[in-house]
């Protein structure tokens, strides 16, 4: 079970999960395959040092670039958005959508041509959350704004319909 879904609370659902784009492992995995490229070419060269550090380097920047893909999430609930990094040390924001001023989508030109963006939050006060290139960042803008939409409207409060029986009836002094 993720974080996020482990700490909703009892009538909080997650509405939208968002995910880091497929850029950072497709720059992990060429990264890998090219420095282990590079090791082969070095080990038959006869350069074996060389190799062993192209090794090393391929299998730290792997786990480098897909640490974060691996320990982020990013949700949005009918009460909060969440953005959770880290697995031993873990750093968690955490906004209440009644406390959102403002979304903004931040979104260059590679970033429309592969659908990748930055969504930037900001809160009451002075606080600000900017959160990583994420995949199809319109979809979150779309759900969090739902979100807050459906946050600010009053929830259908049920009246109790009048017994019509109970007020038929008339009740006489005496009786």
């Amino acid at each position: 079970m993720s974080y996020i879904e482990l700490g909703l609370g009892r009538n909080e659902t997650l509405e939208y999960r968002a995910h880091l784009h497929w850029l950072y492992k497709v720059g992990a995995w060429s990264a890998l395959v090219l420095l282990l490229a590079a090791a082969a070419l070095a080990y038959a060269g006869a350069y074996h040092l060389l190799a062993g550090v192209a090794t090393i380097a391929s299998g730290t920047l792997f786990l480098a670039i897909m640490y974060p893909v691996w320990t982020t999430e990013i949700g949005v609930t009918n009460q909060r958005l969440i953005y959770k990094r880290g697995l031993i040390r873990r750093r968690s924001d955490e906004f209440q959508l009644r406390a959102i001023e403002g979304v903004q989508m931040i979104q260059g030109v590679l970033g429309r041509l592969f659908n990748y963006g930055r969504i930037e939050l900001q809160g009451t006060g002075v606080s600000e959350l900017v959160l990583p290139p994420i995949a199809d960042p319109l979809a979150l803008r779309k759900a969090l704004q739902e979100a807050i939409g459906a946050v600010g409207r009053p929830s259908a409060v049920l009246t109790p319909q009048p017994d019509h029986a109970s007020s038929s009836r008339t009740i006489s002094p005496g009786s």
